[in-house]
């Protein structure tokens, strides 16, 4: 028997990278919504509040996989710089000049370095649980975790990391969600992981004053890699971006609390 290792959406996004990239929903006035997600996550991270919130009825989503994640090949050094760059080529191949951009955790520091170099092609900003650049702690932390990854693979951190990462209630009565955060971080390549790993430590803050889009950015009570503090020093540097914050919910607010975050998003979009 013949098995094929094609993937139909294996796109090459420039001479020198290629990309999983699926494109979904009618091509409308409506103006396209491109979702960037996170540190060991993959496109199939949203698709649940793709679903909830319906915003492929009337419009074109786009969800694709950075390098190294999900089905996406590569994952050698990189910078949050490149990943910016990679939404660039991504919105070039689909021809799309104008989106909505969506952002979770890393992707939400990969959406304020695109908004900052590309604010015309950026129409609203969604930041779902963003970082900012990391003090020393955290880069010492996110250090550690790149290199434990490389000597012992993902399982070596994926349960203490999905742990970490979501809400109590979660933990205890949410259990697809707490799976889902898990398998997540378990389809991620070892160097795609540590790649990113490495590439947050090096991370610098955009210059937010150029971001002109208006902001939204959704917190989570219990969110400890987007804290209260990181909520507000964004708010406060990027003009008029306001700020909902769930209850009950961590880092992995797409998976925590599909209805809410779909909801928001229909209202947003």
């Amino acid at each position: 028997m013949s098995v094929s290792n094609a993937d139909q959406y294996l796109i090459p996004v420039s001479p020198n990278l290629s990309l999983h990239v699926e494109t979904t929903g009618p091509a409308t006035d409506n103006t396209p919504i491109v979702f960037i997600h996170g540190l060991g996550g993959s496109s199939t991270n949203y698709g649940p509040i793709i679903d909830a919130s319906g915003v492929s009825a009337n419009r074109q989503v786009i969800t694709f996989d950075l390098e190294g994640h999900g089905l996406s090949p590569g994952g050698g050094e990189t910078s949050i710089e490149g990943y910016a760059q990679s939404v660039k080529l991504v919105m070039d191949s689909q021809k799309v000049e104008k989106a909505v951009i969506v952002g979770h955790s890393m992707g939400g520091i990969i959406a304020t370095t695109f908004a900052a170099q590309y604010p015309p092609k950026v129409e609203k900003l969604v930041l779902i649980g963003p970082v900012k650049a990391f003090a020393e702690a955290g880069v010492k932390a996110l250090t550690a975790r790149g290199e434990t990854v490389l000597k012992g693979g993902i399982s070596a951190i994926a349960d203490t990391v999905a742990t970490a990462g979501v809400s109590q209630k979660t933990l205890t009565s949410r259990p697809l969600s707490k799976h889902a955060v898990r398998a997540s971080l378990l389809a991620t390549s070892v160097v795609g992981y540590a790649s990113a790993c490495f590439a947050l430590t090096r991370a610098k803050d955009p210059d937010y004053a150029k971001i002109t889009a208006p902001t939204l950015i959704i917190a989570g009570t219990e969110d400890k890699t987007c804290p209260e503090a990181t909520v507000k020093f964004l708010e406060s540097k990027i003009a008029g971006a306001r700020v909902v914050t769930l209850s009950d919910v961590g880092h992995w607010h797409l998976l925590e609390d599909v209805d809410a975050v779909g909801e928001i998003l229909a209202a947003v979009a």
